[in-house]
C-alpha cells in the first residue's frame, strides 16, 4: 500500500513539473512573438536585419502565432476531452482573443517605443504605423509587400483563419461522437448483469 502511495506521489511530481516546464515554453514563445511583431513594425533597426536575413520576420511571427493557438487549443482539449458544440464555439472566442491580444501588445509596445525614442532625441512624436509609402493619400496603389503594417495584419489574419480551421475540425469530430453516442444500441440491463463484459465493450464503442 505505501509502495502504491509512493508510486502516485512520484507519478503526480512529474506530472505537475510536465505542466510547469510546458508553461515556460508557452511564455517564452509568447514573448518571442511579441518581440518579432514589434521588430516587424520597427524598420531600420539592427536586430531586425539580423533576423531578416535568416527568416521573414512577419511570416516568423504569424507562425508563432499559429503556435501558441495550437498549443492553447490541445491544451484545452486535453483537460475538457468530450467538447459539446458550445463548448467549441467558446473556444474559438477564446483563441481569436489570444490573436487580437498579441495584436495589440505589440502595436501598444510599438508606440511606447516610438515615444521613448521621440523624448530621447528630442524630435517630434509620430504615431503612424504606415510606411512613408503608404502616406501618399490618392497616389497610393492600395497593398504594398513591402508595408510592414499590412504584413503585420496579414500575419494576423492568417492566424486567425487557422483558429477557425482548428475549431471548425474540432466541432466536426464532436459532432460525428455525438451521431455514434446516438446510433449505439441501449444494453438490456438484465443481460448486462449477465454479461458484464457487453456492457463495457458498447461504452467503450460509446467512448471511441
Amino acid at each position: 500500500m505505501a509502495a502504491q502511495a509512493e508510486r502516485s506521489l512520484h507519478s503526480s511530481a512529474r506530472t505537475y513539473s510536465l505542466e510547469g516546464t510546458l508553461r515556460a515554453l508557452y511564455g517564452f514563445i509568447a514573448l518571442a512573438a511579441v518581440v518579432v511583431g514589434v521588430l516587424g513594425l520597427l524598420r531600420g533597426s539592427w536586430p531586425r536585419r539580423v533576423l531578416e536575413s535568416w527568416i521573414n520576420i512577419h511570416a516568423l511571427f504569424g507562425l508563432l502565432l499559429c503556435g501558441l493557438v495550437l498549443a492553447r487549443c490541445r491544451w484545452c482539449v486535453k483537460h475538457s476531452p468530450r467538447m459539446p458544440p458550445a463548448d467549441i464555439n467558446e473556444l474559438t472566442r477564446h483563441l481569436s482573443r489570444i490573436v487580437y491580444l498579441f495584436l495589440y501588445v505589440v502595436i501598444g509596445v510599438r508606440e511606447v517605443i516610438g515615444v521613448v525614442n521621440a523624448l530621447w532625441h528630442g524630435g517630434s512624436v509620430d504615431f503612424n504605423l504606415f510606411d512613408e509609402r503608404s502616406r501618399n493619400g490618392p497616389d497610393y496603389d492600395g497593398f504594398d509587400l513591402r508595408d510592414d503594417l499590412q504584413l503585420f495584419i496579414g500575419s494576423v489574419i492568417v492566424a486567425l483563419v487557422f483558429v477557425r480551421a482548428l475549431t471548425c475540425r474540432l466541432w466536426l469530430c464532436s459532432m460525428e461522437l455525438a451521431a455514434h453516442a446516438e446510433t449505439a444500441p441501449e444494453v438490456d440491463p438484465g443481460r448486462a448483469a449477465k454479461f458484464p463484459a457487453t456492457e463495457h465493450l458498447i461504452k467503450g464503442h460509446r467512448i471511441k
